[in-house]
């Protein structure tokens, strides 16, 4: 039996009208519609393309009957994965269009019953709006990248109207002058072609021509006709919204009704891109359409992209316009290929099931130990991808992945010609015979050599040898695998596994499942050998064994490059050495540092220090060292010696490396660092084959490195941990045993732990350092006195005389305490608040438990109390400080004696201050005290008791009299200032001096109550004065006004006003109650300003006179006497005659005055 009879469809016969590639655009032309035709009857509506159909119509005529807008649809999936074909699907079936022998594409797809009834539904709908239309095509196709006009461009090509936005308006009016026939039927008389007139508009004489004899009001000949058409119809850049909407509009209308339209947008992301402003407008103009009151809820946009809409950034701002989503998968169109084109008959599956089955081991051995070898789930699909098997199909998709830079490959999950053509190419051959691996290079070469991927040479040498005889032909197919397996990547994320190895080579070769395979596998190692002695191919050692390469000239050059390092590298071992040296210290480190060790209830961190020196650090008793020597250096029987030979006290945990492996380190460090020399020192190549050779070089290096780390892991597996004495620790990890032998070293390093082991101490320092330290230890479940814990005891001996914080710190943080820090200074609070110690700062400054920072303990020094306070002292003590208006509470007491001080250095401030107030007090007992601390502080309070008691007691009374009578001075210096310069001041500042002299201000009865008294008497009396010199000169001043001819004429809301205006009509009276009264009616008006006042009121008349007679005479002149010296009556006279004159001068020309 031949493969092609097991087929539904002969590969032969079966032609892939389309080449497996759908294009989305209103081409019905005949081939178009042939290949339309093959598209519905292979389509293949299940998965998600039926989903995908069902949720886009009945989303559609929902909202339809709803009348709600409608939501766009976005078809996302890979390249090829069958989007633009779903949506020329969805278009084809939309309109249902139908062929020339009257087939519709209802009828020819292969459609789910529910689908059916989606697009029964729809024509039903149809019938009472304008019928259906369809409209489809790519943005980026016209229109110079303007996504109205693009849009314009498909809708008006989709309606059989030109394409270009000013031809259609031309059509549409005269579509709808119902011209149209008679003006193509014209031009079309006289010889010419109507579409090329039409793209001739603006020169088209036969146009002009044909309108003018319709129409002759068009103009008076054909050039004015012309005119007007590139006047009414200009070949425009862009369109307003509303343009756009009006010509979508008036192109689909019929019989004023706006048909059921589908608009399919392909690849809008591809249009779109990494442009912002393009996804901005695309999604402007579709959010218009579909808002529009023009076309309500008839509008659907289908728009089609690689990427879901919330995979890309710029594709996000469209989530809101395309709310249905569509995504296709690798399943769907798997499912596709298996039903178009290898879909086999029922009568054939035994045959090719038991020839499967027969060569089961032979497929499922191929690529073994790949991540792409065979598993137990290929066998549910292998009858249906035959010929093509499984593992050959998961290879091509990475080769492709990799080779394909364009994204337009013929790859195998994407379109369906490869498989067809493959189909095709063993049609004729037995069943068994599969499609090879290397098929696949035939079919992509010419794209590779033309994007760059293979070189020129290359391509050619692989056809030369294809064309010779069979050896040539098997030597050329494994040039070819040897070529794409060198383009896979071999970094850990993305290695496949595959290499170019000859049992690998012999795994994709094999053609025949049924003969041959022995000979294939028996012919490549030996054409390996030949292609390597012609230079075609270079053989390198890695981990997976002899893996090939294609060599060129340029990777020859590399190769020799390569050689060269590593002759260096062997020429210099202790350069080797160092680096295997530093290779094992970095590994052990990073194993050392993540021992996570803590020690007790506490959990107080604990650290092991790595050391790799020869002999042990010199404090190796006082920390847990981790000494690692290794097989180089030390055997293992006398490292053992000298492990044994240690006190089993000791802390010291000792590690041996083991020396294996020795030669094979040494050259996998040699191949890992010659082949990084050589990437370094060949740099980045320009040429086609150099990136080759430098993509082989730095396979190598990865192989090298793989290798190393293997090796590393076979010598850390034999690494020994042992405690000082020899005791071997044991663990499933370094890490592990490591830890484990540290925490026993823990006990033998800090044998004192246990004394300070408890989480509560942080706790103890908190109230120790607030609310004193007699019961903090409390917390720590311990009654007793607080010297006699074990903590504050030795820390008590520690300081002996006296010890800084910095050097009891360092002491109990060390070996053989290790005590928490939290430990160490809680005890020194609870010391030093239960008075048994007491501390001086940096700069020999007392300090208390609730003043001392913890950050200055360090700086701190610290010494044993020497006094001694009984109970009943400290009842004194808290008997001094309730006086003091202090509360404190028993145990508080050392605690508040700083407010104390604080208190009487305060109340001293308040009692006293500068003249007249009485001298500050002396503070010398404060002073002393705020110097003092511990049991030296509370011994002067006893001392003292008496001097302060009444300390606080008369500064407190002195301090309150003081506020009340600062107010009474201040009062009396704004007096004195106002009155300066008046017959009384002179005496009372005699008197206020005197006070302030003697600082007799506190006397009884207050001497400046007096004075106050006299002063706003006084000050009264003055204003008052000047008051009344004012009312008596405006009095005098009113009555000459009123006696005044002109303005005994003016009514009484003129002279109001006039006198208003100049402020003359009443004198507000001055408040002279008190002397705050007094001392703000003198800031308003000073005794100054009442006489200035008084002696302006003359001239603030004579103006009002002036303004009354210039308002009953508006001509009357105003002219200034001339100023004069007499000594004479004559002179009197003389002025006069001059006076006269001047005046009679004027008076033909009005009333004069002056």
């Amino acid at each position: 039996m031949l493969n092609r009879e097991i087929y539904d469809l002969d590969p032969q016969q079966n032609r892939l009208e389309n080449n497996g590639v759908a294009e989305v655009k209103d081409d019905l032309s005949q081939q178009a519609l042939k290949t339309l035709r093959y598209e519905l009857q292979t389509f293949v509506c299940d998965g998600e393309y039926q989903a995908g159909l069902d949720k886009i119509l009945s989303a559609y005529l929902r909202n339809l009957g709803d009348g709600h807008e409608q939501p766009g649809v976005w078809i996302s999936g890979f390249f090829g994965s069958g989007k633009s074909h779903l949506a020329k699907m969805l278009r084809a079936l939309w309109t249902n269009q139908e062929f020339s022998d009257g087939v519709a594409a209802r009828d020819i797809a292969d459609l789910p019953q529910e689908i059916k009834d989606h697009f029964k539904e729809l024509s039903i709908q149809a019938k009472r709006h304008g019928g259906l239309h369809a409209a489809s095509g790519t943005l980026g196709a016209g229109a110079n990248n303007n996504v109205r006009l693009a849009l314009l461009n498909i809708v008006f090509k989709s309606a059989g109207l030109p394409e270009q936005y000013h031809q259609a308006r031309f059509v549409l009016w005269l579509h709808k002058q119902g011209i149209f026939d008679q003006v193509k039927a014209h031009v079309e008389a006289a010889g010419d072609n109507w579409d090329d007139e039409l793209e001739d508009l603006y020169v088209s004489s036969s146009i002009s021509r044909a309108l003018l004899a319709i129409d002759s009001t068009l103009g008076d000949d054909v050039k004015q006709v012309r005119q007007l058409l590139r006047e009414q119809y200009p070949n425009v850049q862009d369109v307003t919204n509303q343009q756009m909407v009006d010509a979508i509009y008036d192109a689909l209308v019929k019989d004023g009704q706006f048909p059921l339209t589908l608009v399919v947008l392909d690849e809008v992301q591809q249009y779109v891109g990494s442009d912002s402003e393009k996804a901005h407008q695309v999604q402007e103009v579709v959010e218009t359409c579909c808002k529009s009151s023009k076309f309500k809820s008839k509008m659907l946009f289908v728009s089609t992209g690689q990427s879901a809409l919330s995979g890309m950034a710029n594709l996000q701002r469209l989530l809101g316009r395309f709310q249905i989503h569509v995504q296709l998968s690798d399943t769907d169109v798997e499912s596709v290929i298996r039903k178009v084109i290898l879909r086999k008959k029922a009568s054939a599956r035994p045959h090719l099931e038991q020839v499967m089955q027969s060569h089961l081991g032979e497929i499922s051995r191929q690529l073994r130990g790949t991540k792409i070898e065979h598993h137990r789930d290929d066998e549910k699909v292998m009858l249906a991808d035959y010929p093509l098997l499984p593992v050959r199909r998961r290879f091509w998709e990475k080769v492709l992945r990799i080779v394909d830079t364009t994204g337009t490959a013929s790859q195998l999950r994407n379109q369906l010609k490869v498989i067809h053509e493959a189909a095709q190419a063993t049609a004729d051959q037995p069943l068994g015979h599969v499609v090879a691996a290397d098929f696949i290079y035939n079919q992509i070469s010419v794209n590779l050599l033309q994007t760059g991927v293979i070189s020129k040479e290359i391509a050619e040498i692989i056809g030369r040898l294809s064309a010779g005889d069979a050896d040539e032909k098997l030597k050329s197919r494994i040039l070819s695998l040897v070529l794409l397996i060198g383009k896979l990547p071999t970094d850990p994320t993305a290695d496949c596994g595959v290499r170019a190895t000859a049992d690998m080579l012999g795994d994709l070769l094999i053609d025949d499942l049924n003969q041959g395979k022995d000979a294939i596998r028996t012919q490549v190692p030996k054409l390996l050998q030949e292609l390597a002695d012609d230079g075609l191919v270079m053989p390198m050692q890695t981990s997976t064994g002899t893996e090939y390469r294609l060599q060129t000239q340029e990777s020859a050059q590399w190769y020799d490059t390569l050689r060269q390092e590593e002759a260096d590298l062997r020429g210099n071992l202790q350069r080797v050495e160092n680096i295997r040296v530093d290779l094992l210290h970095k590994e052990l480190r990073r194993q050392i540092a993540q021992v996570r060790l803590t020690q007790g209830k506490c959990n107080e961190p604990r650290q092991v220090l790595p050391c790799f020196d020869a002999e042990l650090p010199k404090d190796a008793n006082e920390k847990i060292y981790a000494w690692v020597q290794d097989g180089w250096a030390i055997d293992e029987k006398s490292f053992m010696t000298e492990a044994r030979s240690r006190n089993p006290s000791e802390p010291t945990i000792f590690i041996y490396v083991p020396a294996r492996n020795r030669s094979e380190l040494t050259n996998a460090i040699t191949a890992e660092h010659a082949a990084q020399a050589t990437l370094d020192k060949r740099g980045i190549p320009n040429t086609d084959a150099g990136k080759d050779a430098r993509s082989a070089m730095e396979t190598r290096h990865r192989d090298a490195q793989k290798q190393v780390q293997a090796l590393l892991r076979e010598i850390f597996e034999g690494v020994q941990v042992l405690q000082a004495g020899g005791n071997e620790v044991d663990g499933n990890s370094i890490t592990e045993r490591v830890e484990s032998a540290a925490k026993a070293s823990l006990v033998r390093l800090y044998r004192e732990f246990d004394q300070a082991d408890h989480p509560a101490w942080g706790k103890v320092y908190e109230r120790a350092s607030k609310d004193g330290g007699q019961n903090a230890l409390e917390l720590l479940g311990y009654s007793g006195d607080a010297e006699q814990h074990p903590v504050c005891a030795a820390i008590k001996r520690f300081i002996g005389v006296s010890k800084k914080g910095s050097e009891i710190r360092e002491h109990f943080l060390a070996a053989p305490y290790g005590w928490p820090q939290d430990a160490i200074d809680g005890a020194l609070y609870v010391l030093l608040s239960s008075g048994i110690l007491i501390a001086t700062d940096s700069r020999n400054n007392p300090v208390t438990a609730s003043s001392l920072d913890r950050k200055q303990i360090t700086q701190a020094s610290f010494r044993p109390e020497s006094i001694t306070i009984r109970p009943v002292d400290m009842i004194k003590i808290r008997g001094v400080l309730s006086s003091s208006g202090i509360e404190c509470q028993p145990g508080e007491e050392a605690n508040k004696l700083p407010l104390l001080a604080e208190k009487g250095r305060e109340l001293a401030k308040r009692a006293g201050g500068p003249a007249p107030f009485p001298a500050v007090p002396d503070t010398k007992v404060f002073d002393e005290l705020a110097r003092q601390s511990g049991n030296a502080q509370l011994k002067q309070v006893l001392d003292e008791q008496d001097a302060i008691k009444q300390a606080i007691k008369d500064w407190a009374e002195t301090a309150k009299r003081i506020e009340v009578l600062r107010g009474d001075w201040t009062l009396l210096t704004s007096l004195l200032d106002a009155s300066r310069g008046l017959a009384f001041h002179a005496p009372i500042q005699a008197e206020a001096d005197a006070i302030s002299q003697h600082r007799s201000l506190l006397d009884d009865p207050n001497p400046a109550t007096g004075l106050i008294q006299r002063l706003v008497s006084k000050l009264r009396d003055a204003i008052q004065f000047h008051v009344q010199a004012y009312l008596d000169r405006h009095a005098d001043c009113l009555a000459q006004l009123q006696a005044d001819s002109h303005w005994q004429q003016l009514n009484d809301q003129q002279q109001r006003a006039i006198l208003e205006k100049r402020k003359l009509l009443s004198l507000e009276q001055p408040t002279l109650n008190d002397a705050e009264a007094i001392l703000d009616s003198l800031s308003e008006v000073s005794l100054e300003q009442w006489t200035d006042r008084t002696d302006s009121l003359a001239s603030k008349f004579d103006s009002a006179r002036l303004e009354a007679a210039e308002l009953l005479q508006p001509k009357l002149q105003r002219i200034n006497l001339p100023r004069k010296t007499f000594e004479s009556e004559a002179d009197i006279d003389a002025w006069l005659a001059e006076v006269k004159q001047q005046i009679l001068s004027k008076l033909n020309d009005g009333p004069v005055t002056f």
